[in-house]
């Protein structure tokens, strides 16, 4: 997708995430305004760089951290 679609698509769906849900995604690099967006709904996130240009991303309420980890969704 070409700019500023991602960002566009993730914040429309992080406006309706719920508690227990959360948003995985892929992108080439990590999206920092996308992680402003989220501290301002104080929401936390994830960020892996897994290859050059494949960044892994979980966005997701702090009250689920534990679950999500339990769950082996995130790494502790």
């Amino acid at each position: 997708m070409a700019p500023p679609e991602p960002f566009e698509k993730a914040t429309a769906i992080l406006r309706q995430l719920q508690p227990g849900q959360y948003l995985h995604m892929q992108h080439r690099r990590a999206p920092w305004p996308l992680f402003d967006f989220c501290r301002e709904l104080s929401l936390h996130y994830s960020c892996e760089e897994k290859s050059a240009s494949v960044y892994e991303i979980f966005i997701y309420f702090p009250d689920d951290e534990k679950t999500l980890i339990k769950e082996g969704v995130l790494c502790e």
